[in-house]
């Protein structure tokens, strides 16, 4: 990892509080503790405001707007703006990391690189009981595979997503040299160095819906200034809990539709600066 490299996490969340205080517990008892962990709400939830009261200042920041529709990206751009950190992490706030998210993030930063991360999805039996903490993340990760019928059982989603490999080791590096030269930014977990978010002006907040634009708008741009897609699949392993879903491909057509509008677009003009 690069020398001297400061790191923040930063969580888009949204009400839901429960799945929150799992996220809180695996980032302060992380293998490598970032810099920073910016929690930003599209709202200004009373119960999340209670919950967070009770964290350290020192250790979480929380940021707050006015619940007016979906503006996900203008609280991660207002998350961008109040980092001090060289390094920006980004997860949900549905989904909870392994103890070596961080580790493995830091470890595979480079320069003119955005790392490329996904999640498994347990289905509401696992969830339900991570949710509840009648299991812990611990004892999931360390059962995951063990657990594979069950966890199939379940109608686990992309099960091959949580199985952690070493990003210093042979199987992981051999499999990413062969089959993962082309990686995607999915916005549920994904990195970069802040300078090159800032050089697109960070998220455009002209997406006002679900889908492409915390990602794959992002990457467009990304790409345009020569900032190369790298996988940390398997290695920057996240445990997305089950809900029920709150958009449909309806979403998906507006969010494309206004994406072919802005293809010769690379700098958004409503990004971190207006």
């Amino acid at each position: 990892m690069p020398k001297q490299t400061s790191s923040a996490v930063i969580v888009a969340v949204y009400k839901d509080v429960q799945a929150l205080s799992l996220i809180i517990d695996s980032l302060l008892s992380q293998t490598y503790s970032p810099n920073e962990i910016i929690i930003t709400e599209d709202g200004e939830n009373e119960e999340m405001k209670a919950y967070i009261s009770t964290l350290d200042p020192s250790k979480v920041i929380h940021l707050t707007q006015k619940d007016d529709g979906w503006r996900k990206n203008r609280a991660l751009n207002r998350a961008v703006q109040t980092s001090k950190s060289d390094y920006l992490i980004f997860i949900d706030g549905d989904c909870v990391p392994y103890e070596k998210f961080v580790e493995s993030h830091m470890v595979l930063s480079e320069k003119k690189h955005a790392l490329c991360g996904r999640r498994t999805e347990p289905g509401e039996y696992f969830s339900s009981r991570l949710r509840n903490r009648t299991s812990s993340i611990k004892h999931f990760v360390n059962n995951y595979i063990i657990n594979f019928f069950r966890l199939k059982k379940d109608n686990t989603r992309h099960y091959d997503e949580g199985i952690y490999l070493n990003p210093k080791g042979f199987i992981f590096n051999l499999i990413h040299k062969l089959g993962r030269k082309n990686s995607h930014i999915v916005g549920c977990n994904w990195s970069c160095f802040k300078e090159d978010l800032l050089l697109i002006n960070g998220f455009d907040e002209d997406f006002t819906l679900p889908t492409t634009g915390e990602d794959t708008d992002v990457e467009r741009r990304l790409r345009h200034f020569h900032i190369t897609m790298k996988s940390c699949r398997n290695s920057a392993n996240t445990i997305h809990l089950y809900h029920a879903k709150n958009f449909d491909s309806s979403i998906t057509k507006q969010t494309e539709a206004l994406m072919r509008t802005k293809k010769d677009i690379f700098v958004c003009k409503n990004g971190i600066n207006k």
